[in-house]
């Protein structure tokens, strides 16, 4: 009886999928759950029917066809004809197709996607096909028996070189933890599973998406699940030995940016103390000269003058530089849009 009901309620739900309260009835006597699959694309036309393929194979399990889902591709001004081969696809589950006005890397191509999705729960997948989909339906089944977590993805066996990918990930992942207290081992996983309502927007930015998941751990808990990790056999890496550079930047920010302004007066302290240090350098450097008869070269007051200087400098520029940032980070949460929606 529960099954024939089942089926048939799944019918209806079909029939009436735009109408909020069977979706709602639907969704609490089954426990079931509604995902937006969000995928950043750039340049992988080698791989996207693949992917799109794999990826519906995956959905139609009758395991999980329960839970109703879309798939948000996001084009990131892609050079390639992966644009093209998205506007091709007519699946039979709900797709849209994203494209970014330029190419606004990683991060900000999860947020538009984000941004446009339908459904609260959102499952994050790269487009490079090394992240399996099948692992989907292992994370879905612990994402729906729990409340206020993070799947996450740990990929134990990576198929990857190891000094340009695997060497710059453990490096990255062992900052993160280290600046963080967080307790995920890879960080870099893409594929995860959470609540958009447990993320802000203020949190995308430059490599971002392989830091947030570090930030919400504090408050939630975190199921991290073994991956397949699968060899890049066609198109071009995006990453290497950079993204450790990356993140100690994104880290650094970060501290800054997700505090009061006292932090930027803070630095504006410091450089303006310096400054008077090095005027106060400068002029007993002219006193030792003038009134001692002491060559510049005799004493190390030209150098302790430069050092102060160029300290000021410093800690003028970081300021400039932060603030800079927290004015961009700002004009991506007023709602400007930066892509359009092609399907």
């Amino acid at each position: 009886m529960y099954y024939l009901f089942f089926h048939l309620s799944q019918k209806l739900r079909t029939y009436f999928k735009k109408n909020y309260y069977i979706n709602y009835f639907y969704t609490i006597v089954f426990k079931l759950m509604n995902y937006s699959i969000v995928i950043p694309l750039y340049n992988e036309s080698e791989n996207v029917n693949q992917l799109n393929s794999e990826l519906l194979k995956v959905l139609s399990d009758p395991e999980i066809t329960k839970n109703q889902f879309e798939i948000i591709y996001v084009n990131d001004g892609s050079s390639d004809n992966t644009l093209d081969l998205l506007k091709e696809f007519n699946n039979s589950i709900k797709t849209i197709i994203l494209e970014n006005n330029s190419n606004l890397a990683q991060s900000k191509s999860i947020l538009n996607g984000i941004e446009v999705s339908n459904y609260n729960n959102i499952i994050l997948l790269d487009g490079d096909l090394q992240s399996d989909p099948i692992d989907i339906k292992k994370m879905i089944d612990i994402y729906n028996n729990k409340e206020n977590i993070l799947v996450h993805g740990f990929r134990k066996n990576r198929n990857d070189p190891y000094f340009t990918k695997v060497l710059p990930s453990k490096i990255a992942n062992f900052v993160v933890r280290k600046f963080t207290n967080s307790k995920i081992l890879d960080h870099g996983c893409s594929l995860k599973i959470f609540d958009k309502k447990m993320i802000n927007i203020n949190d995308f930015f430059g490599d971002f998406h392989r830091l947030f998941a570090a930030q919400i751990s504090k408050d939630i808990e975190v199921v991290e699940v073994e991956v397949n990790h699968r060899p890049r056999t066609r198109g071009k890496s995006k990453y290497g030995f950079e993204r450790v550079i990356k993140v100690f930047i994104d880290l650094i920010f970060m501290n800054f940016a997700k505090k009061d302004r006292s932090s930027f007066y803070t630095l504006g302290t410091l450089g303006l103390f310096s400054f008077f240090l090095s005027i106060i350098s400068l002029f007993y450097m002219f006193f030792l000269k003038f009134a001692e008869g002491k060559s510049f070269i005799e004493t190390p007051m030209p150098s302790v003058f430069i050092f102060f200087t160029l300290s000021g400098f410093i800690f003028f520029s970081l300021n400039l530089v932060l603030e800079s940032m927290k004015k961009i980070v700002n004009t991506n949460s007023k709602g400007i849009k930066n892509y359009k929606i092609l399907k």
